[in-house]
């Protein structure tokens, strides 16, 4: 008798129209510029460019309002910039007090919301995307996740991971958690009375890979002798036959 490992599901989807309106931004921030308007000229609505040769800026001095904002209708873009080297947009804010939320939006350089997509699509908050960092955090945490998955990494390739992690010094974590953990590639299974094999099918095990097992049943003078993977499948050994179904966990770590 052989288990079957379950295969994860992808969350590729999830981020399908987000990237789809990022390649659209991208797109449109490519298109060459209209003649050039002379500065001090206002702004002017529905006007196609406004172009300068200076900042445009505007400071409003009443407190707790805001000092610029745009919306669109449909899947239109509510704020747009880009750069042909610098950062399409920046947004910075003064320090927080001590105490404070850290997803308060009083004290954030850049905010991003979006309510509860359709069914089949999914809304985005903050989206990047990049043929190199798609997002980057810099500070005493640079990335802060917080919700029913605070942080999911996806990777698209084999020789890339979902997320890594990286400790600069011999001495320096590269991993920190807190709490429970799960892994989708261990388990535990049953060998039957009378046996002293079981079998386990599992998508992505090789002879080289990582397989440990250990007993979840108490039996005397009974032990996992070895495990042997294989292409597709891992096979563990007891030292004997069992005289009654006994558990045995496993775990893969390549």
């Amino acid at each position: 008798m052989t288990d079957n490992a379950s295969a994860p599901r992808s969350r590729r989807a999830l981020l399908a129209a987000a990237a789809g309106g990022a390649a659209a931004l991208a797109a449109s921030a490519a298109l060459p510029l209209t003649a050039m308007a002379a500065d001090g000229e206002p702004v002017l609505q529905g006007h196609t460019d406004n172009n300068a040769t200076a900042t445009t800026s505007i400071n409003n001095a009443t407190p707790n309002s805001d000092a610029f904002t745009a919306a669109a209708a449909g899947t239109g873009f509510g704020l747009k910039g880009s750069s042909t080297g610098g950062a399409g947009i920046v947004g910075w804010s003064i320090s927080a007090p001590v105490g404070l939320d850290p997803v308060d939006t009083a004290y954030t350089g850049i905010f991003g919301f979006s309510p509860a997509a359709p069914v089949g699509q999914i809304g985005v908050g903050v989206v990047g995307v990049s043929d190199d960092w798609g997002v980057y955090g810099d500070g005493f945490v640079g990335v802060y996740g917080y919700g029913s998955n605070g942080v999911v990494g996806e990777s698209n390739t084999s020789s890339g991971a979902g997320v890594t992690a990286y400790g600069l010094g011999p001495n320096d974590l590269a991993l920190d958690v807190v709490g429970k953990v799960r892994f989708n590639r261990s388990g535990r299974t049953s060998v039957a009375s009378g046996q002293s094999t079981k079998t386990i099918k599992l998508a992505g095990v090789t002879s080289s890979s990582r397989v440990f097992a250990v007993l979840h049943s108490n039996r005397s003078g009974r032990y996992v002798r070895a495990v042997v993977p294989t292409g597709g499948s891992f096979k563990i050994y007891l030292n004997a036959t069992v005289s009654s179904s006994t558990y045995v966990a496993w775990f893969v770590l390549n």
